[in-house]
């Protein structure tokens, strides 16, 4: 079968792009052969990139850049390893514009995973059920693990009853959160049912031979931090935390990818150079939902800080049904009261019983959504 998924862009996010590696990796391995939409254009103009050298070539004849770009734009310099990776293990079809794609392209649409439903992360939210295949009769559609990332309904009522009708054309619905299955219901009504986002049907030995297959550095045994969103308040616990522990503190991603600073400072780490971080930590402390998902896969002690900006119901969804509630923590505060609780040996043994029993769960929907009739 030929099936695209369509799922949020990938830049520098590395839970968003391991999300979907996972998801078309599964794929394949089911016999399919797969495809990433990748819609909008990237291009730069020559007249642009010519603009580019020569401001670049200045700037480092006067010593005002450490390293000459030639033409890249700031966007290809800050993504240039994330970008290498997708362009290695992501199988990327573009596609200007959705509306020109036809129906004979394609057997399935899976949309999903992350965010994919949430109408601030994208627009128009009406493609995200597919409103550019509505009168396609002969392909499949399915949402994997697509997530609303909240329990609060943020779409107008045009966009509520839009994206209602275009759901009920879909054939199977599973949603990542479980407050998910209720807006489903509520605000769309379709039945949905939970399943675990990609990233965590595949194996930790899966992770392990990317890393293999790239020249990484490998990190002493110590406390691994990764937040998508930095605070002094957040840095200043985690040193904390090494200290009182006689950990060695590091961290595999740059914090400043989202800062207002000058590009150099703001290029992102390797994805290989992120999922090395979890093989060589000791203790995770995240504020982000696939840094504690990563931690269950690579079965780390970890605590997760709750990032309510990006979506609290994420948080508390994935980690309840592995009975890791105790885990997360509201506030830093919380941390005090919590510390004998977050410090103690998470219990493998028993998440892994339901870890183990969740992945046949989400394979199965995935056969049977696809399953030809």
């Amino acid at each position: 079968m030929r099936i695209a998924i369509l799922t949020l862009p990938l830049h520098v996010n590395f839970g968003g792009i391991l999300q979907c590696y996972a998801l078309q990796t599964i794929l394949e391995r089911k016999g399919h052969e797969v495809f990433v939409l990748h819609t909008g254009s990237e291009e730069v103009d020559y007249k642009t990139r010519a603009g580019l050298f020569v401001k670049r070539l200045i700037k480092t004849i006067l010593r005002m850049e450490s390293k000459f770009y030639g033409c890249k734009t700031e966007r290809e310099i800050i993504q240039k390893y994330t970008q290498a990776f997708i362009r290695k293990y992501i199988h990327l079809l573009n596609v200007r514009d959705l509306s020109l794609s036809k129906e004979n392209d394609f057997d399935a649409i899976v949309v999903g995973s992350d965010q994919i439903w949430r109408p601030a992360y994208y627009q128009p939210i009406a493609n995200a059920y597919l409103k550019f295949a509505k009168d396609w009769t002969s392909v499949k559609r399915v949402a994997y693990a697509a997530s609303f990332g909240t329990n609060k309904w943020e779409y107008t009522r045009q966009e509520t009853e839009e994206c209602a009708s275009l759901l009920k054309l879909f054939d199977m619905v599973s949603v990542r959160e479980r407050a998910g299955i209720d807006l489903c219901k509520k605000y769309l009504g379709v039945e949905a049912v939970q399943v675990l986002d990609p990233t965590l049907l595949l194996s930790k030995e899966d992770y392990l031979k990317l890393i293999d297959q790239s020249d990484v550095e490998k990190h002493d045994a110590g406390l691994f931090c990764y937040f998508l969103d930095e605070t002094p308040e957040k840095t200043e616990l985690v040193k904390k935390m090494a200290k009182e522990n006689g950990w060695k503190y590091f961290q595999a991603n740059n914090p400043n990818i989202e800062l207002p600073l000058y590009f150099e400072r703001r290029i992102q780490t390797p994805v290989e150079q992120w999922i090395a971080g979890f093989r060589d930590a000791s203790f995770v402390v995240t504020d982000s939902f696939h840094g504690c998902v990563f931690s269950i896969l690579f079965k780390k002690d970890f605590v997760a800080i709750l990032n309510k900006e990006r979506g609290s119901d994420r948080f508390y969804s994935l980690l309840e049904v592995f009975g890791l509630q105790d885990r997360l923590i509201t506030d830093l505060r919380e941390l005090k009261e919590k510390e004998s609780i977050i410090l103690s040996p998470v219990n493998y043994e028993l998440v892994y019983v339901k870890y183990r029993r969740l992945v046949t769960d989400s394979h199965f929907f995935l056969e049977t959504a696809l399953r030809v009739n």
